[in-house]
């Protein structure tokens, strides 16, 4: 089986942050049930830049963050199907989004039909009616 992945989650897998755990535990589960985590091509630009801000932050030195980086890049498969930016572009409009990033999750997920796992609580409660394979890592109990 395939999940969507955001940013806000894979992040967690190597930033000490709230919902760290509930993040990690979910990455646990879907190992153990050999789930194969995607996500837009647009990932890969938002956990750099991530990475980037947390050392200027001075949260974790650059080796720590250049290590993230390629474990983060190495465990999520990039996955663009044919009509991803229009789908995103309509996903964005829909939910009267300003930008249209989380928009190109929402639509993998979709093209995928899976879930898609966000951290973004204010996405979630935009979508979720709309989309209900979008779901909030705040709702993963940690066994």
């Amino acid at each position: 089986m395939t999940v969507v992945v955001d940013a806000s989650v894979a992040l967690k897998w190597v930033l000490e942050e709230e919902l760290t755990g509930e993040a990690l535990a979910l990455r646990t589960r879907w190992i153990e049930s050999e789930e194969l985590t995607i996500a837009p091509p647009i990932f890969r630009s938002e956990i750099t830049n991530a990475l980037h801000r947390a050392v200027r932050r001075g949260h974790m030195d650059s080796a720590a963050a250049s290590s993230g980086l390629g474990f983060l890049l190495a465990s999520t498969a990039i996955d663009e199907p044919s009509g991803l930016y229009g789908r995103a572009f309509e996903i964005a409009a829909e939910l009267s989004q300003g930008a249209t990033y989380d928009a190109h999750y929402i639509a993998l997920a979709e093209h995928r039909e899976c879930d898609m796992w966000t951290a973004d609580r204010r996405l979630v409660r935009a979508a979720q009616r709309r989309f209900p394979a979008v779901r909030w890592l705040g709702e993963v109990a940690i066994s």
